[in-house]
């Protein structure tokens, strides 16, 4: 009956601005005309959504068009609306309040608006919401918790760049499964305080914000845990349960640098961490025959032994994963590190990935080995730019010569049981196959492959 796009299927009506070329005259025309027909054929409209143009004080017949629309699709089954604005300024676009008034509504999307006290200033009727998405909405924390106590079958609640909103209390929300935040211009600002302690949370996303874990929270139905760029308080998170966790993310947080930090995840299957400065953590005896960690550091200044040997801890309290190595960007690295610990003891890790100039890699690589195992060395870390011979020729004299310097100083404590048995080997894409070093020296190399003795 219709043609797209302005017909998606039965029930479901999808309407862009940006389909008549800032015509607005005739986008106000066809959506009504459309209405009309849907209305005369007594036709239910579950599906309603809207990409608008609203803004400046010259528009005066956008806003009760808009309002007409809502309340028409609000009397014909409304059950899924979204809302987006295109204008940029939106300092004047309240949402209308007939929104809030539509109680068959599950869900609401809503993109550049104004959601403040004229929106709400009638009864809320959002009882049967089961998510919220927020982007761009202005929106103040009285009005906020406002619309989440009159929502209490939310299970669903996504907050995106919202910048006046200062305080999240989900806490009411008992059906809340799945939380997304993000801040994306404010990373390590505590911008905006998250308390999300629900039991029945199945994933957390944050993005920016900060986030006081509770003594003893109990999160027995989460399976993930991401968190970038947010502001954490980690004093109670050792206290916190996470029976069923299994994907765990930190990336670039910052508030626990000098926390030691255990998780109770005994079903943890992936863990990632992404910062510019090593983690003391640790996590719960897992049940799972092999997990997977991950660990990239970034932006280093290395200039002690301490360095390798809290590097050395970290690896050593994820020796029962499957442990990927980045280290990326080493700065100011001191020549002739020497790491002396006697507690240290060389942990296997699957893959190390570097990226660091060929003039550090005698001092790095010397360190590293005294306080790691790598099976794999994989240059797909390099963004493409792959090994060059130089690196991989220098990388095997480190190791020639190390091997030497263990037989000729057989009481020496320096490098401990060390690369006696290794095999180096570099692979050939273009023929795909495994070549020794002398054999390589002419073609380019994806990846090098490290043989040690079990």
């Amino acid at each position: 009956l219709f043609e797209p796009p302005y017909f998606r299927n039965h029930g479901a009506l999808d309407f862009s601005i940006q389909a008549f070329e800032g015509n607005k005259q005739d986008f106000i025309t066809t959506v009504d005309n459309t209405l009309q027909r849907y209305l005369d054929q007594r036709l239910c409209i579950e599906e309603f959504s809207l990409r608008v143009s609203i803004g400046g004080d010259d528009d005066e017949e956008s806003m009760p068009a808009l309002e007409q629309w809502i309340r028409l699709v609000t009397n014909m089954g409304l059950k899924e609306l979204r809302l987006r604005n295109s204008t940029e300024d939106y300092k004047n676009n309240h949402l209308p309040s007939v929104v809030f008034e539509a109680e068959s509504l599950k869900y609401l999307d809503l993109d550049r608006f104004i959601v403040d006290q004229t929106t709400i200033r009638r009864i809320l009727l959002l009882k049967n919401l089961k998510s919220l998405d927020l982007q761009r909405v202005s929106i103040k924390d009285d009005i906020f918790e406002k619309i989440i106590l009159s929502s209490p079958m939310i299970e669903t609640l996504a907050v995106r760049n919202c910048r006046t909103l200062t305080t999240i209390d989900a806490m009411s929300l008992q059906n809340l499964k799945k939380f997304t935040f993000v801040n994306d211009n404010v990373p390590f600002v505590d911008d905006c305080r998250i308390k999300i302690h629900t039991p029945s949370l199945e994933v957390i996303n944050c993005t920016g914000g900060c986030i006081p874990f509770l003594r003893g929270a109990d999160f027995r139905n989460l399976t993930r845990l991401s968190l970038t760029g947010v502001v954490l308080r980690f004093d109670h998170l050792s206290t916190c349960k996470f029976p069923i966790l299994e994907i765990l993310i930190i990336f670039d947080c910052c508030g626990f640098e000098d926390i030691k930090l255990f998780i109770d995840a005994p079903k943890i299957n992936s863990f990632d961490y992404f910062g510019d400065f090593i983690p003391s953590i640790s996590f719960a005896t897992t049940s799972s025959s092999e997990w997977h960690s991950t660990i990239h550091l970034h932006s280093i200044d290395v200039f002690s032994s301490l360095w390798f040997v809290n590097l050395n801890e970290l690896l050593k309290s994820l020796s029962q994963s499957i442990i990927s190595l980045n280290i990326d960007q080493c700065y100011r690295i001191r020549e002739n590190i020497m790491v002396q610990d006697k507690n240290i003891k060389p942990v296997v890790v699957y893959s190390l990935g570097l990226r660091f100039d060929l003039s550090s890699i005698s001092s790095l690589m010397n360190a590293l080995f005294c306080v790691c195992r790598p099976r794999f060395i994989d240059d797909s870390f390099f963004c493409g730019s792959g090994w060059k011979m130089d690196h991989i020729k220098c990388l095997w004299n480190i190791l020639l010569m190390r091997r030497e310097f263990r037989r000729k100083n057989q009481l020496s404590q320096l490098w401990f049981r060390d690369l006696e048995e290794l095999r180096l080997e570099i692979h050939d894409k273009n023929k795909d196959e495994w070549l020794s070093p002398v054999a390589a020296v002419d073609r380019r190399s994806t990846a090098v492959d490290f043989f040690f003795p079990s």
